[in-house]
Parts: C-alpha cells; structure tokens; sequence
C-alpha cells in the first residue's frame, strides 16, 4: 500500500503565510463579515419587536390620526444588504365598546410606517392595509385578537438601525381605520418588524 507524498516544513510553513491574519484580512469585506455573524447567530432574518405595546387603541367611526407603537430597530449587521421587511401587528384582544356588532367598517384603511426624523405625508409608506369587515367583534363583548400580516415590503424605509413611527394616518392621507360602531377598543396591541438579509 502506498501513501501520498507527506508535506515537508517548508509547505506547512506556506500554508501558515496564506491563512495568515493579515491575509485573511484583507479577503474579508465588510459585507462578508456581516453575512458570517448573522449565519454565526443562525440569523438568516432578525425580529425587532415594539419596546412598549399600547394597552388601548379605540377604533373611531369617523376617521383620524391613530398612533400605534414604535419599533426600534437596532443590531443590523454591518455590511449587509437589506432583502426585505415587513410588518406584523398583533393584537392581543378586542373589546367594543358600541353596544353594536363592531368591525372595520371600510377597505384601502391602512397603517404607515416611516423613520422617526421623517415626516408624515412625505417619509411614509403603507405598511398594513385593514380588510373591511376584519377584527368583527360582538356587541358589548369581548374576543382574543389576531396576528395581521402586512405582506408589504417596506425595506425602502427600514434601510438601517432607527426608531420607526406606525400610523393610520387620516390628515395627510386620507386613509385612517374606522370601526362601524363608536369605539372598537384593540387591546395590548404589539408590532414587529421582520427583516430578512441576503
């Protein structure tokens, strides 16, 4: 039986010269070291949950101006590239507050999201559209909520670590949520941003 030829101290001093630091160094990008932390913490997509959920959101019957929580988003690796992101509001339960069977009472309501230093109406995009006839409630009762996914990307607004801002927004869009009866309460209301890396 024979053997391959073993290496001689010259060939494994070579190979010490080639994964050098230095060498190994200069290889590296920023964006490659970025991509190898995230598959080093089995991220392939990283979750930034709202710090604060709001207790109480009352849906109106006439449209306005409804501030849901804020997502700060920080730890982004550096040097990776933003694939995609979305939003996913979760509601812990609904409460109506009418006395009347309650729900969303119209289509194309939605929720926005934008940077915190942008403004509304020039910084913003639609991040969730509401579903008439969703979030039904029975009159004077109260129901567990749902996960809604906005299946929007929004990887135009969430391009690195920040403070983002979730509105209905009725003054400069014209497209705030509203409920068929007075007050359809959203309870313990959460959100998360998703976002993936490629």
């Amino acid at each position: 039986m024979s053997f391959p030829p073993q290496g001689t101290q010259t060939d494994i001093s070579s190979l010490g010269t080639l994964t050098n630091q230095t060498t190994l160094l200069t290889r590296l990008s920023a964006a490659r070291a970025g991509y190898m932390d995230a598959l080093n913490r089995d991220r392939p997509s990283m979750l930034f949950p709202s710090a604060v959920p709001k207790a109480i959101i009352a849906v109106p019957a006439s449209a306005g101006d409804l501030d849901f929580p804020d997502i700060v988003v920080a730890g982004l690796p550096s040097g990776i590239t933003i694939a995609k992101a979305d939003l996913v509001l979760v509601i812990g339960g609904l409460l109506d507050t009418s006395t009347a069977e309650n729900q969303i009472a119209a289509a194309a309501k939605t929720l926005r999201l934008k940077l915190s230093t942008g403004a509304w109406g020039t910084d913003d995009m639609v991040a969730l559209t509401f579903v008439a006839n969703s979030l039904q409630c029975g009159a004077s009762a109260y129901r567990g909520g749902p996960a809604l996914f906005g299946g929007i990307d929004v990887k135009a607004k969430v391009t690195a670590d920040g403070t983002y801002n979730l509105r209905s927004d009725e003054t400069e869009s014209g497209e705030g949520v509203v409920a068929t009866g007075a007050s359809l309460e959203l309870l313990d209301v959460s959100a998360v941003l998703r976002v993936w890396f490629n």
